[in-house]
């Protein structure tokens, strides 16, 4: 587990991190996920976290899935979306070689949030790598970290309360937290 201090990036997969890996379909073929609004406020507190000097890490939604759905909740969160990416890996490794071109392996400070095996080649590299219970077996295998939320069940909050220490905060300073937003 890296501290917040050593983690210069996070990225979060969209289905079955924000979603609980289902998908809704009408009769236009249009489809609708289910997100929850506590990740919402986790990436609240992720701002503030960073607005306060606790943390310095550039937060994005990186995905496969091309519908529009992951972009629109990624605009209403506030986060950057890299979305229709078949080669996660590639796309990382491009995009930290373009931040940290001096950097010997700019992956140890990153943190994924993944799920499925598509995101194994980035789990199995970066320097934290957490999943929800319900994932795929061999990413709960994989990876550094299993939380006991599902995707889409308040997951993302739940990381984020792990690295920011929310549960050793008092209730004052939970308060000062959230009112921060």
């Amino acid at each position: 587990m890296l501290t917040p201090e050593e983690i210069h990036t996070i990225v979060l997969d969209f289905d079955g991190v924000f979603t609980d890996n289902k998908v809704w379909i009408d009769a236009e073929g249009r489809e609708f996920v289910r997100c929850d609004r506590a990740d919402g406020l986790a990436i609240d507190l992720l701002r503030v976290a960073r607005r306060r000097g606790w943390l310095v890490a550039e937060i994005f939604i990186l995905s496969t899935e091309a519908n529009p759905v992951v972009r629109a909740r990624a605009d209403k969160l506030g986060l950057a979306c890299h979305q229709a990416v078949g080669d996660k890996l590639a796309f990382l490794e491009h995009h930290l070689s373009e931040r940290f071109p001096s950097e010997d392996d700019p992956f140890e400070g990153v943190v994924f949030l993944g799920n499925d095996l598509n995101d194994l080649p980035v789990l199995r590299r970066v320097g934290w790598s957490v999943a929800p219970s319900d994932a795929h077996p061999l990413v709960l295998e994989a990876v550094d970290t299993v939380l006991a939320e599902q995707g889409g069940e308040s997951f993302v909050r739940g990381f984020v309360e792990r690295m920011l220490g929310v549960g050793r905060m008092s209730g004052e300073e939970v308060d000062e937290l959230v009112s921060d937003r």
